[in-house]
């Protein structure tokens, strides 16, 4: 059975006018982001604190390096290439030789999330301070020249 339709001729326009009204939001939030961005700003106050960094190079922090390589991380003590098991021992008498209670561990970008928060772990076992010195392939070719 085929429905009959009652009216005398097909209603086109009326199916377009929620096009209409979709795109005039469209273009009244285009317009108003602007404005709302430019006026909108909020200033914040944030309460005084006693906290206060210092800076990596007053504190003079033990300098520990993991690169990434085929055969698992390599790590550095200053300049010294170190095995893991000799990682903790050197960092120990390295700070004492610095006086210092501070450690800046350098990752290069593919050391692993386990094997940084690994020696994260090490350094805050020994009572440390650890900064995080993250950098990119160009910052350690620039180096080896």
């Amino acid at each position: 059975m085929k429905l009959k339709m009652s009216l005398p001729e097909r209603p086109g326009w009326i199916f377009v006018v929620p096009g209409f009204d979709f795109v005039a939001l469209l273009l009244a939030l285009v317009m108003l982001t602007g404005v709302v961005a430019r006026e909108g700003l909020v200033e914040v106050k944030l309460p005084a604190t006693g906290f206060r960094t210092e800076r990596m190079i007053d504190i003079n922090p033990v300098i520990v390096t993991v690169q990434s390589s085929a055969d698992g991380p390599t790590y550095y003590v200053g300049r010294r290439q170190v095995s893991h098991e000799e990682l903790e021992e050197e960092i120990s008498t390295a700070a004492e030789e610095r006086e210092t209670r501070a450690v800046a561990i350098e990752a290069d970008q593919w050391v692993s999330v386990k094997v940084n928060q690994g020696l994260q772990e090490l350094v805050t076992g020994l009572g440390f301070r650890i900064y995080l010195v993250v950098r990119n392939e160009a910052q350690f070719l620039e180096d080896e020249e």
